[in-house]
């Protein structure tokens, strides 16, 4: 293999690479979805709710937290790729990524502080930039240690193992932050999460520096790193399968997003919760049962993911995808059910006492919950086959020798995703589309993204051949 500009050697199919490798280098990746299972659908809401109402009113509080996320999303679109393209012209003595994941770990830690402490909206938004910044400081070096070090024929295998990692992480992000609202109430729950996330972290940033080997890269071109930053997007239109794949990819995220972020609100405003007294005052609150449905739906995802890795290999990767879009319009789809059952029953009984109220709503609870969890699985089966296959297909159409910029440069597919989700989703629940129009437009989402899919070519080994010069240049 011809590994330009550097003495960085990526070819290593005869190296051997065991389980307590794989186990090295998904941990890091767990300790993200530990954050992120959870952090977006449970535990910002809890926060956003008390500091938002003030400044945006009741009535427009989700459109508050899509303008918090959406902002911070996007700045992760950017600082990914930055920092990836960065790491890629490292040459510090502990390796080209490892030097960024620890200082992104540290700085992520101090904002998760920050957020927990939040007095007020500002400062809430405040401590989120900065949590999304150091995160993606250490994502973006992350992502590019991954091509570093796997052998090319171990792709496929890692690409499971990575998946299952985040999400098993996401799993327990997504049931952690509902279990301690339960226990402790919203607020307090919530900052106690954030205790344990950062732990996490600690620990598991300690496992991959320690035990991920990575070797000094010696450059042997004049640009700097931060020239290279600056150029991240230079070059990448000679790899229009990879551009094509990250659209693809965009669409097919937004839609299991849409549902992750809207799942809670969407429990709570429409009657599938029955209103508790705390402290004299009427609360609705869908954290244990918005935990208990995302674990359901990424224990799903988890069940699905290595088959779908090991079919991939056999059909290829773009047949597997779309068998996950095939899933997940389905299940899109079918979340109208138990919604507009449970909209017909609050309307029937909207004339009653609210003691008989709430009585006739208890008796179609269940089972409209029932629903919701049924056909959120067919999400967690599309995404779990989905991720399963991503990172390796991903590889195969980019040069090894930039994994870090082209890598990080898929962020703008994963965090733009959860921008457009929360944008365009929080003015579809608040206009009169409501969350029957959210559920239409996670199946468009769907859809589409299978359209864009039919463009991409599936050509294996092509990451091998890294851009020449004048490439770069254009």
């Amino acid at each position: 293999m011809h590994v330009p500009e550097g003495s960085l050697d990526t070819s290593s199919q005869s190296k051997p690479y065991g389980l307590g490798n794989y186990v090295a280098l998904s941990v890091y990746w767990f300790a993200f979805s530990v954050l992120w299972g959870g952090f977006l659908s449970v535990v910002l809401p809890a926060l956003n709710k008390p500091l938002a109402t003030p400044i945006f009113g009741e009535d427009h509080v989700e459109t508050a937290r899509g303008i918090l996320s959406g902002l911070g999303l996007i700045i992760a679109m950017f600082v990914q790729p930055f920092s990836g393209a960065i790491s890629d012209r490292s040459t510090h003595r502990w390796g080209r990524r490892r030097p960024f994941i620890v200082v992104g770990t540290l700085g992520g830690i101090c904002a998760l502080g920050l957020v927990g402490i939040a007095g007020n909206w500002w400062i809430l938004l405040a401590g989120y930039l900065m949590l999304q910044f150091a995160d993606n400081v250490a994502q973006g070096a992350y992502q590019g240690l991954m091509p570093d070090v796997v052998p090319d024929d171990k792709r496929g295998r890692a690409s499971a193992a990575l998946s299952i990692s985040q999400l098993t992480g996401t799993l327990l992000g997504a049931v952690l932050p509902g279990i301690l609202q339960g226990m402790l109430g919203e607020i307090t729950g919530s900052q106690v999460t954030l205790v344990v996330v950062a732990l996490d972290f600690i620990l598991m940033t300690t496992i991959t520096a320690i035990f991920v080997k990575e070797k000094p890269y010696v450059s042997k071109e004049k640009i700097s790193p931060w020239q290279a930053g600056l150029s991240m997007f230079r070059g990448v239109s000679h790899y229009p399968d990879f551009i094509l794949l990250m659209a693809s990819r965009f669409l097919f995220l937004t839609a299991p997003a849409s549902v992750s972020l809207f799942v809670k609100p969407f429990l709570e405003n429409t009657g599938f919760i029955e209103p508790t007294l705390v402290n004299g005052k009427v609360e609705i609150n869908a954290g244990a049962t918005t935990s208990l449905t995302l674990g359901l739906v990424i224990i799903m995802a988890v069940l699905a993911a290595y088959p779908s890795a090991a079919l991939s290999e056999r059909l290829g990767r773009k047949k597997v995808i779309y068998i996950a879009i095939g899933f997940g319009i389905v299940g899109g789809l079918l979340l109208l059910v138990p919604y507009f059952v449970m909209s017909g029953a609050v309307t029937d009984v909207k004339n009653l006492a609210e003691a008989a109220k709430q009585a006739r709503l208890n008796e179609i609870r269940p089972m409209a919950n029932g629903l919701v969890i049924a056909f959120g699985a067919f999400i967690g089966a599309s995404w779990g086959t989905f991720m399963a296959v991503d990172w390796a297909f991903a590889t195969d159409l980019i040069p090894l020798s930039e994994a870090g910029r082209f890598m990080g440069l898929s962020n703008l597919a994963t965090a733009g995703c959860q921008a457009v989700a929360a944008f365009i989703g929080g003015f579809v629940v608040d206009s009169a589309l409501g969350y029957s129009g959210l559920f239409v437009l996670i199946a468009i989402y769907y859809l589409i993204s299978a359209v864009i899919l039919t463009r991409v070519r599936e050509t294996r080994g092509r990451a091998a051949h890294a851009l020449s010069q004048a490439e770069l240049a254009g």
